[in-house]
């Protein structure tokens, strides 16, 4: 077999795994603040009842005739389930045509993943602060961009998809100008940085799990397959406009830039090539770039009277941007191949852009109370359908969408409240439910077994099944303060 077909499919399998458990499109955070989540994020861009607004709509300091700050966490506890079959087979290569054989077949194996999203804390912070009658200024500190993943070590498939970690933290000031209290734009610079691990291994007790042994009947060690770790800052920009329709009616627009952080870091690995040789790297210095999208809010809020109001809010995300992952291991070059990991060709996602439509009513009993209802439809970015290119490498069906990113359509159906104990400090509450429909997955993988097997050896898996299980429970908590 290929020994760069084998490379590039053991670091897909273990780098496919940076996009799941998150319950957005794709893996896009929409937790700016809880007083949004109350109302699904309907108008975040333009609503404007606290600081918070700074996070979608950089234009939102105009609202504020004194400084105002806001700081609050969301706690998403998400599950997702997945379940289907595994099925095993080594194969080795013609010594003559220099294709695969099959040497032995096992299974399928029926297994099951329950929970394996990481339940996370998402904060949040903003401060306005009004220079004069025209000019403000603002900073937001929130992320966007996020997930956490772990799987059981016995999984069957630890090997596609195992234990991975991203964090985003994103760092806006920003300044706006009002214009005749009408009509305000706003202008922020977003440094982002970003910090990821990502891990992939041979499953624990595989073969007691499935009889499959090595040659001299010794059992499969529980082998890295790929251990990576790496950072990285990059900056965008956000640009929003607010308009005063008139005293009950306001319109919002806000366009946030890609991003493309270029995470640097080490990686180890027990399965890869390296430039001796031999198998195996040991802290080599590597890199992935992540091509995250650009997006456009729009917003829109009525209040009808001193009791109603209503929000609709729209978000287009440019998924179409994120068309595959690409790794750098530049330390590492060959002399048939002098560059088979510069650039890597690690997956192709192939995402499509896709919308976010929301609806809120607010109910103002009192001048101290305000409640919140919210609805929200959230079209997933991984593509339906089969990835023909890697189907016809696989000689089986191989799915777009993958047990590292089982995203589907979403349905929000959210509660909140805030409560004024004056008119300088308020507290807000916000709580939501998420779900969204079962997938199918088909995906597999090619491990390089040489040094356990024998030359030209590898053990390819492929699983058919589907995910069993789309939900999410998310509450937060935030308090604003004016000065």
């Amino acid at each position: 077999m290929k020994k760069q077909i084998l490379r590039r499919a053991v670091l897909a399998a273990a780098i496919s795994t940076a996009s799941s458990g998150t319950m957005a499109a794709g893996f896009y955070l929409q937790e700016t603040n809880p007083s949004g989540l109350g109302r699904a994020f309907a108008a975040e861009n333009t609503i404007g009842d606290n600081a918070a607004i700074l996070a979608r709509n950089p234009a939102g300091s105009a609202l504020f005739d004194r400084i105002s700050l806001s700081a609050g966490v969301t706690y998403v506890n998400p599950e997702i389930d997945a379940a289907g079959d595994v099925t095993f087979a080594v194969v080795g290569t013609n010594p003559v045509t220099g294709e695969p054989v099959p040497l032995a077949q096992l299974g399928p194996f029926r297994d099951t993943a329950n929970d394996y999203a990481t339940d996370a804390f998402v904060p949040n912070f903003a401060l306005a602060v009004p220079f004069d009658d025209c000019w403000s200024f603002g900073l937001a500190m929130f992320t966007d961009y996020g997930l956490e993943t772990d799987f059981n070590p016995d999984w069957l498939v630890t090997h596609i998809a195992d234990k991975t970690e991203l964090l985003t933290v994103n760092i806006a000031p920003s300044v706006a100008y009002d214009f005749n209290d009408q009509f305000s734009i706003g202008l922020a610079v977003n440094f982002m940085y970003a910090d990821a691990t990502l891990k992939t291994k041979v499953p624990r007790n595989l073969s007691q799990q499935t009889g499959l042994f090595l040659p001299n009947g010794s059992a499969i060690p529980e082998l890295s397959i790929l251990d990576l770790e790496g950072d990285d800052w990059d900056v965008g920009w956000t640009l929003g406009a607010l308009w005063h329709i008139n005293d009950r009616t306001r319109f919002g627009i806000s366009y946030h830039s890609e991003l493309d952080p270029e995470l640097d870091g080490d990686v180890s690995s027990d399965a890869l090539p390296n430039n001796l040789g031999g198998i195996g790297l040991n802290n080599e210095s590597a890199n992935l770039t992540l091509d995250l999208p650009d997006t456009l809010e729009l917003g829109f809020y009525h209040r009808f009277n001193s009791q109603w109001g209503l929000a609709l809010g729209a978000m287009w995300t440019d998924w179409d941007d994120f068309e595959r992952l690409e790794g750098f291991i530049p330390g590492q070059r060959f002399g048939i191949d002098p560059e088979p990991y510069n650039p890597l060709l690690i997956k192709e996602e192939n995402f499509e852009s896709g919308m976010r439509y929301s609806i809120a009513g607010e109910y103002y009993p009192c001048e101290e109370v305000t409640w919140r209802i919210g609805y929200a439809y959230d079209e997933g970015a991984a593509r339906d359908g089969l990835n023909n290119a890697e189907t016809a490498e696989f000689g089986l069906p191989i799915t777009w969408r993958t047990l590292s990113i089982p995203d589907t359509d979403r349905q929000w159906v959210t509660f909140g409240g805030t409560y004024k104990f004056d008119d300088q400090l308020s507290i807000d509450g916000g709580f939501a439910y998420l779900w969204g429909d079962d997938e199918t997955i088909q995906e597999g993988s090619i491990i390089p077994t040489d040094t356990l097997v024998g030359p030209g050896t590898a053990l390819v898996t492929y699983f058919d099944g589907e995910t069993t299980n789309i939900e999410a429970w998310l509450a937060g908590v935030s308090i604003n303060y004016n000065f």
